[in-house]
């Protein structure tokens, strides 16, 4: 018997659309759609908005009945790097996180299988995810139309430049060691 999905139980506030996945058996929440517009004109902009203003959508996903303790989610976003495939926010039962190992390469996976990057290319096709902490470099075996084991590289140059920046802010001058 087909349930009609466009009858949903009584309920307030938006609905949320997940994708669940697994890397190593450890948990990924994808959102899709659902959530309001961030506001900000930057990766840690829009992180700082969401801890701020939709904190109580974090704990509605994260949390008990939808999730677990360990459950860990990512939010897509826009991101201000050009050569950023996507940008991300992470979650976690405890708020906000700079990045993830295992999100990274689920989220690898999702990118090409959902479409994300329009023309996956054999053996390997690289992801660029913008992360709160950088850009990092996913990727993506990919064959056949189907993806396989995915691997990264964390591109600490933005945390030097902001380190830099903060240095020569505090300082000054620039030094080096």
């Amino acid at each position: 018997m087909a349930m009609d999905a466009t009858k949903f139980p009584p309920h307030e506030g938006p609905v949320l659309s997940v994708v669940d996945m697994h890397t190593g058996g450890e948990p990924l929440r994808i959102i899709m759609s659902g959530y309001p517009e961030l506001m900000g004109d930057s990766v840690l902009a829009k992180r700082r908005y969401v801890r701020e203003n939709l904190d109580h959508l974090r704990k509605v996903l994260m949390f008990e009945p939808r999730g677990h303790y360990d459950m860990y989610g990512a939010l897509i976003v826009q991101s201000e790097i050009g050569e950023a495939d996507l940008g991300v926010l992470f979650m976690h039962n405890q708020g906000y996180s700079t990045m993830c190992g295992h999100a990274v390469i689920a989220l690898g996976r999702f990118a090409v299988d959902y479409g994300l990057i329009k023309a996956p290319v054999s053996p390997e096709t690289q992801v660029n995810i913008h992360c709160p902490c950088g850009l990092v470099k996913a990727f993506v075996e990919y064959a056949d139309g189907k993806t396989e084991a995915c691997g990264f590289i964390v591109c600490l140059r933005l945390l030097f430049e902001q380190m830099l920046r903060f240095l020569f802010r505090d300082t000054g001058m620039w030094w080096w060691t």
